[in-house]
């Protein structure tokens, strides 16, 4: 008994030496664990704010990269982020301020189930139609757009995210049987706007070819486009630099925009109407409609001294617009104003080569038949030789002179009097564009 007593301090003394050996072995190896930085992002919690080494943009905001590396950095975190089923890397890597609760919510419960995963074939691209908007295509085809932009020191940095409008495959796999599309902060929509005004700086810099694939050509035809084009030149009008551009509607899919303009030499304003519309969501505007009324009532009374008749743009029987330039009396050769607009119809038959055109000559009522039959058609081949010298294809143009058949104003008046006027309007010759 007493053998047994004697051993109990060596007993004690040997538990407290153990312990405090195995406390200081635990406190090395969470010292070491903690310098080294060799924590797996999958183990952390979906709360936590600690992302390892992964860069945080929402510190910055802004990178020294090119648009198109910044979106391969965000496609591999959205890679690990899937592969751990973990969206919070992601989320704290393109920085909270970008989305909503519902939105963090929608983006835990992606990764949580394999939403996050990309589409192998083409994980993300540049949104046509869209400047610095790209889409990350996800694995059922629905889409995170990413729209970028520039800072003041010339760095990128991301300016809006969109996710998909509703999470049905997660919805399916948390047990949602109501599938309701996720709440989702309602963000501006700038794409229609951008339309626009690309297409309004094209039309104001003479650029007829940019302009036409804003267009949709099968309800907009290129002789409007050409006729715009020209009477901005000739009218000298501009923008205005306040309100010049109000919005009439915006829904989804179509547009309205009133475009106010101002002439540059007489400080007269002038008003335009365009429609646009979409397909769906991910397609490009196309601009629809334009009303030129007010434009060419202006332009008629400024540059034409009131004599709308006179205008490059007018309306043919069958059917939209044709284009029209005119001649002086008994004469063939193109005027420094027609050579100028021809210019531009030159500018964009370039974007459509394999399309066919008409060019008609016409001629007032003076002179005879045989005589007019000649100069018309030797109208329509001078306006033909001009197109062939500024690269268009001579195999595209066909050419016709109708004489005096076909006026599109009376010669003379009621009373047989001959009037200026009609005749002036009917020395011309028209380009079918409307292919």
């Amino acid at each position: 008994m007493e053998e047994t007593s004697s051993k109990k301090p060596l007993i004690y003394f040997t538990a407290i030496i153990i312990v405090i050996a195995v406390i200081a072995l635990f406190t090395i190896k969470k010292c070491t664990v903690t310098e080294d930085n060799q924590i797996d992002p999958s183990q952390l919690s979906e709360t936590s704010d600690d992302i390892g080494n992964l860069k945080n943009l929402s510190e910055s905001n802004e990178v020294e990269a090119t648009p198109e590396e910044l979106i391969g950095e965000i496609r591999e975190v959205m890679l690990s982020a899937d592969k751990a089923k973990n969206a919070q890397p992601l989320i704290d890597y393109l920085g909270k301020n970008h989305f909503s609760r519902s939105q963090i919510e929608q983006l835990k419960r992606l990764a949580g189930s394999s939403g996050l995963k990309l589409d192998p074939s083409n994980p993300f691209s540049r949104v046509e139609g869209y400047p610095n908007r790209w889409a990350l295509t996800l694995a059922d085809k629905s889409k995170i757009f990413i729209d970028l932009e520039k800072s003041a020191t010339g760095k990128w940095k991301i300016k809006k995210i969109t996710l998909p409008k509703s999470d049905q495959t997660t919805a399916k796999q948390t047990g949602n049987k109501d599938n309701k599309p996720l709440p989702e902060t309602p963000a501006t929509d700038q794409s229609a706007l951008i339309a626009i005004k690309q297409f309004l700086a094209a039309v104001t810099g003479l650029d007829a070819a940019a302009a036409g694939k804003l267009i949709d050509d099968s309800q907009v035809s290129y002789a409007t486009l050409a006729g715009l084009c020209i009477i901005f030149e000739e009218g000298d009008y501009a923008l205005l630099k306040e309100k010049g551009l109000r919005k009439m509607f915006l829904k989804d899919t179509s547009s309205g925009w009133l475009v106010r303009l101002r002439s540059k030499s007489s400080g007269e304003l002038a008003m335009i109407s365009i429609t646009s519309k979409r397909g769906n969501i991910d397609s490009p505007w196309k601009i629809t409609e334009i009303n030129l009324d007010d434009l060419l009532s202006d332009y008629a009374q400024r540059v034409l001294d009131g004599d709308i008749y006179y205008s490059p743009l007018i309306k043919n029987p069958k059917g939209g617009d044709t284009l029209a330039i005119y001649f002086d009396l008994d004469a063939k050769n193109l005027t420094t104003r027609t050579k100028r607009q021809l210019t531009i119809v030159a500018k964009l038959l370039k974007t459509s080569l394999e399309k066919k055109l008409t060019i008609s000559g016409h001629t007032d009522s003076l002179g005879s038949d045989p005589y007019n039959l000649s100069l018309s058609r030797a109208r329509a081949e001078k306006v033909m030789q001009f197109l062939t010298e500024n690269g268009i294809n001579k195999d595209q143009m066909e050419i016709v002179g109708y004489g005096k058949s076909k006026p599109r104003l009376p010669n003379t008046t009621a009373s047989g009097d001959d009037s200026p006027a009609g005749r002036r309007a009917n020395r011309r010759a028209e380009i079918l564009l409307d292919f």
